[in-house]
């Protein structure tokens, strides 16, 4: 790609014409990875780095502000960062466009399906994802700059926080296999109703051309749905569902069945490896390939990540919380005899529906025997329990707070950072 390419495609004003016909290396948002004939596109403070990308060899510079510096290289001025990025990463998938893309979204277990689908195409594949959690127009835009016939197959997860933006994701990446988890309550304050998640859930397939939608077999919403080429996953059939230290059942397939031992003891990634295995058997991979990937795989960012000491056993599932999240923990650990400390967190973005869906929490409480409730934030006042405001209250109750023979669960969504209490427990003087 060249500079006038770029030029052309976000219709920005150009300064340095002699640029113009400058072939580039790679598309960059990070000056610290800048390299000789690289482009640096500023995001946010992004331009306050404008000089170290110039110094280590940036070819050309994209900013919405005006910038007044002297440089022998290449200004472009566009009008919105948001269309750049959006415009170039359009250009480079239609580029590519032979590459298969699967798109994946849901209100539970994205990342965790992005990763298995991931992992066991990787096993034959080169695959090029989105790393994290960067499942925005950002993310996916700096993800699919990296792309480039050394790839035989893209898997991008979509999040969103209002309608029209997975569409608009949609449309740029171009998905040949389109996956949706399941519809849960994530982003109901701001979306308003669970029809209103399906909907923008839905979106998803905007960009797909003569690809197929894969969904769960049981979801309410999604079970509805009578759009073309939509597989609801009915010849796969689960059984014999345990939960210990790991998830167990088996899956019926193909006239075979198969055991599954997940590393994440909770039923509500049934859902999740279900639509994986399916959209797996899209590509060349042996079905047991496929089964000792789904056992094999590790939680990303320690979703419930289970760690077991001599004094006591603590479930870290800190990273991040929904209603449909917090109850298959708490179905995980209403089966332990052992003495419980649940630990738990505001579930933001509920709007109006916080106070009921933290009421149903409550509810589910209500069924675990020998416990005890510590709560932190605004949003848990509804449930019964020992409040506290901060996370360095509940730290310092929980300092003279016997934990021997006890299962810890520490959860709540990423904006209340209980990792902070996760690690004051594990690192704590008497451990």
């Amino acid at each position: 790609m060249y500079i006038k390419d770029i030029v052309k495609i976000t219709h920005g004003y150009f300064t340095n014409l002699s640029k113009l016909n400058k072939k580039i290396n790679k598309i960059r948002l990070d000056s610290r990875l800048i390299e000789e004939n690289d482009v640096f596109i500023c995001i946010g403070k992004g331009v306050n780095y404008v000089d170290e990308a110039i110094r280590k060899g940036a070819t050309l510079i994209i900013s919405e502000q005006v910038l007044r510096i002297e440089t022998k290289i290449g200004i472009l001025k566009v009008d919105n960062i948001h269309d750049a990025l959006i415009s170039i990463a359009s250009y480079i998938r239609k580029k590519y466009i032979h590459i298969p893309l699967i798109a994946i979204t849901g209100s539970v277990g994205k990342s965790t399906t992005k990763e298995l689908v991931s992992n066991i195409l990787e096993t034959k594949y080169k695959v090029l994802k989105n790393e994290g959690n960067k499942n925005n127009y950002i993310g996916l835009s700096e993800t699919i700059f990296n792309l480039d016939n050394t790839y035989d197959v893209i898997v991008l997860e979509m999040g969103m926080n209002h309608l029209h933006e997975i569409e608009e994701l949609s449309i740029m990446a171009k998905p040949s296999i389109c996956v949706i988890t399941g519809i849960g309550s994530s982003h109901i304050g701001n979306l308003g109703s669970k029809k209103n998640i399906f909907r923008a859930k839905l979106e998803i397939i905007k960009g797909m051309d003569k690809g197929y939608l894969v969904v769960p077999p049981n979801d309410y919403y999604l079970s509805g749905i009578h759009t073309p080429n939509i597989l609801k996953c009915y010849d796969i059939n689960i059984k014999n569902i345990k939960i210990k230290d790991k998830l167990y059942f088996l899956l019926r397939y193909d006239n075979n069945e198969y055991k599954i031992n997940f590393n994440i003891p909770n039923k509500s990634y049934i859902n999740n490896i279900i639509v994986a295995f399916k959209t797996l058997t899209f590509f060349d991979i042996g079905i047991d390939t496929i089964i000792n990937g789904i056992n094999k795989y590790k939680p990303i960012n320690k979703r419930m990540n289970i760690i077991k000491n001599e004094k006591f056993i603590l479930v870290d599932d800190s990273y991040n919380s929904s209603f449909e999240s917090v109850k298959g923990v708490l179905e995980y650990i209403r089966k332990s005899k052992a003495h419980k400390i649940i630990i738990l967190g505001d579930i933001k973005e509920l709007g109006n529906y916080s106070r009921k869906i933290h009421l149903k929490i409550n509810s589910l409480l209500k069924k675990i025997s020998n416990k005890e409730v510590l709560l932190v934030g605004e949003e848990v006042k509804v449930i019964e329990g020992i409040h506290f405001n901060t996370n360095d209250s509940l730290m310092e109750y929980l300092k003279d707070k016997k934990m021997d023979n006890s299962i810890i669960l520490v959860k709540g969504s990423r904006a209340m950072k209980l990792e902070e209490i996760k690690d004051y427990i594990l690192n704590f003087k008497r451990i």
